[in-house]
């Protein structure tokens, strides 16, 4: 926790089971390569990056896996992209070998240039 008794992505991490705990990890870098100007923030209890102002990426965490969500993901293609809303698609992520660091970082990569 920061020193404001809000929640960081370390702390986040640090809170995780450890399958969990190393997807985030992973992840994390992940977008921070893909993605190097994203700032990292928490949002809603979750892990958010920010790429010029606009919300880029959110690691939401559930009891049994982790969403890679893409804030604007219904602009971009993939098979492995999940969802019906307006905006937000995501990834679910189980363990690290459901990992695909070159499509996501492909859908990183592309989602931050449809930010404008």
């Amino acid at each position: 926790m920061a020193a404001s008794g809000r929640p960081t992505v370390d702390s986040i991490i640090s809170g995780l089971d450890p399958v969990r705990r190393e997807v985030m990890k992973s992840l994390r870098n992940l977008v921070k390569k893909a993605v190097p100007a994203a700032v990292e923030t928490v949002k809603w209890n979750q892990p958010v990056y920010v790429y010029k102002g606009k919300n880029l990426i959110a690691f939401m965490v559930f009891e049994d896996h982790i969403n890679y969500g893409i804030f604007v993901g219904s602009k971009l293609q993939s098979t492995r992209l999940e969802g019906t809303g307006k905006g937000l698609r995501h990834v679910k992520v189980s363990k690290l070998s459901d990992i695909d660091e070159k499509e996501f970082s492909r859908l990183a990569k592309e989602a931050s240039a449809l930010v404008r």
